[in-house]
């Protein structure tokens, strides 16, 4: 456990002293911000990667794990308009959170959720791999769009607020459903035994 936090310390150390060096360089933080944008678009590429060599694997389901992906999301995009005091009407929020929502519920859908032994499993498609670059491509076609406007910024933070809701409580629905399932056949087995 302390070795952990060594390393978390030194890896945080480290990124500090990047960023003195980057700003060191650079006053101004153009370095800075360039660099941090590349290494995200590497962040993006790897993560685009790592989907398609592992979409098709199952993975455990937990509804705590749920339940805390729709919560974060809600409460990261609500303190994020919190600060930023960002102009957007109550109808294009519950537009864009319920459009968000339902491609989330769609994405959901597109998972096989089965009983492996003791847990619920959940292994991706390729509709679940459609479902997700459309999901992925949605943001940035509407940030094409609507420019870089603080009010398309807020409506895709809306949206990808409500994909992420809408997928972690339908996963959750059917995890519910399959677990029933489960326990009702386990039941059934057991009386006929």
């Amino acid at each position: 456990m302390a070795s952990r936090w060594l390393r978390w310390t030194l890896a945080a150390i480290v990124v500090l002293l990047a960023i003195f060096v980057l700003l060191a360089i650079d006053p101004s933080g153009s370095l800075l911000f360039r660099t941090i944008g590349l290494i995200g678009m590497a962040l993006f590429a790897l993560s685009v990667v790592i989907m398609l060599l592992t979409f098709r694997k199952a993975r455990r389901l937990s509804p705590k794990a749920l339940l805390f992906a729709a919560a974060i999301s809600v409460l990261c995009t609500s303190f994020f308009f919190m600060l930023a005091g960002m102009p957007i009407s109550g109808g294009a929020v519950v537009l864009a959170t319920g459009a968000g929502a339902m491609v989330g519920i769609g994405w959901a859908m597109t998972n096989l959720l089965f009983v492996d032994g003791d847990m619920v499993r959940a292994r991706g498609d390729l509709w679940f791999l459609a479902v997700w670059g459309v999901s992925l491509a949605l943001p940035q076609l509407a940030a094409l769009i609507g420019g870089r406007t603080p009010y398309a910024i807020a409506v895709v933070s809306f949206l990808g607020m409500g994909l992420a809701v809408g997928n972690s409580l339908a996963l959750l629905a059917r995890y519910c459903r399959v677990q029933k399932r489960a326990r009702a056949q386990q039941a059934s087995i057991g009386t006929t035994s």
